[in-house]
């Protein structure tokens, strides 16, 4: 490098890798001035030396009257939104290397990639917040690529199943501990969220931030519903923000469901179809509440010409957990047909619960 006869030639290198890269750094400049049209000339100018390797990539941005801009001395939010669209920029390029790879044999394949974002959403208003999520979650799906956020903001946490969500804290030693969801059912999840909660130094209520209390009658609905949940909508009650409570029967369901009324809590109180003959749910008296009988109690069953939530499963479904959780003697098994057997208008839970206790 110090010999004067190679120096030129090696200068003429340098100089063509420089060009090489900033010509390659066109689509970032222009990805950026789509995100912050205020700045109408966006250049990548890269450094690279052989005495030194690959110094930077300074960016240099200018507004309409070609003033040139200080991005060190830049607002916040403008030199978010700058990153906004670099983040959006890697992923094109993440995506475009999982799409030059597929169907190309394993030593091909795109280089195992973590992408690591801390704060990412800081100064950024709430639609920028949600591209932010959106890119998170485009860069999740690539095979390749696995995705860590470092965030204390809610909307963010929101944004994410329980289940992914890793409490970091510092143990007695010194070291950094993370702890994780062990158990991805709704008993486990509650766990999780009371140890959070417990070395955060705050309330469950606090913590979970409820949109909505869900007050049902019983055990039933208490196993039942989280796995419907997940099922219908992909996630579970608690990442999106339900409490369920059970309250042993249909009256203390209503007596919930007031009292959460009356200290202004969104609630939902959810009872089975042949509530309608207690007194207690009389059209006026659940007016008094301040319950909004539309939009706030549910029949569950009425619809469908059913008294209670036990019926809507089939004879099959029935017979199915019958034979897993409570199984005859040997060799003896249960058939639709016992199920179907109590399908005549009386109290279908009461009867199928009868008949295990005594045949299981």
């Amino acid at each position: 490098l110090e010999d004067e006869t190679l120096q030129g030639r090696v200068r003429e290198i340098e100089q063509e890798i420089n060009q090489r890269l900033e010509k390659e750094a066109d689509s970032l400049c222009s990805h950026i001035r789509q995100h912050c049209g205020e700045y109408v000339n966006v250049n990548v100018k890269p450094m690279v030396s052989f005495s030194g390797g690959f110094k930077g990539a300074p960016l240099h941005v200018s507004r309409a009257d070609g003033e040139l801009v200080d991005l060190t001395r830049a607002g916040q939010g403008s030199t978010r939104r700058i990153a906004l669209a670099v983040w959006e920029w890697t992923s094109n390029l993440l995506e475009t290397a999982e799409l030059a790879a597929s169907g190309e044999p394993a030593a091909t394949q795109p280089t195992q990639t973590i992408v690591v974002y801390d704060e990412p959403d800081t100064h950024l208003d709430y639609r920028h917040q949600r591209t932010v999520m959106d890119i998170v979650r485009k860069q999740c799906t690539l095979p390749h690529v696995n995705v860590m956020v470092a965030t204390h903001s809610m909307n963010l946490i929101d944004g994410v199943d329980i289940a992914d969500v890793v409490h970091l804290s510092l143990g007695p030693d010194g070291r950094t501990i993370a702890e994780r969801l062990k158990e991805d059912q709704h008993d486990g999840i509650d766990f999780h969220l009371g140890q959070i909660a417990a070395s955060l130094g705050l309330r469950n209520s606090v913590l979970l931030h409820e949109r909505c209390f869900l007050a049902v009658e019983g055990d039933t609905e208490q196993k039942s519903l989280p796995l419907l949940f997940r099922l219908a909508q992909n996630m579970s009650l608690q990442a999106a923000g339900i409490a369920l409570w059970g309250c042993e029967n249909n009256e203390g369901a209503l007596h919930l469901a007031s009292y959460l009324v009356k200290h202004q809590r969104t609630v939902m109180l959810m009872v089975d179809a042949d509530s309608r003959t207690n007194k207690l749910f009389k059209t006026e008296r659940l007016q008094r509440t301040g319950l909004d009988l539309e939009q706030q109690v549910s029949y569950v069953g009425e619809a469908e010409g059913y008294n209670e939530l036990e019926e809507l499963f089939s004879n099959e479904q029935w017979t199915a957990a019958a034979n897993t959780l409570w199984p005859k003697p040997a060799p003896q098994t249960w058939h639709p047909d016992d199920f179907e057997a109590h399908r005549d208008g009386k109290k279908f839970s009461a009867r199928v619960l009868d008949m295990i206790k005594k045949e299981a």
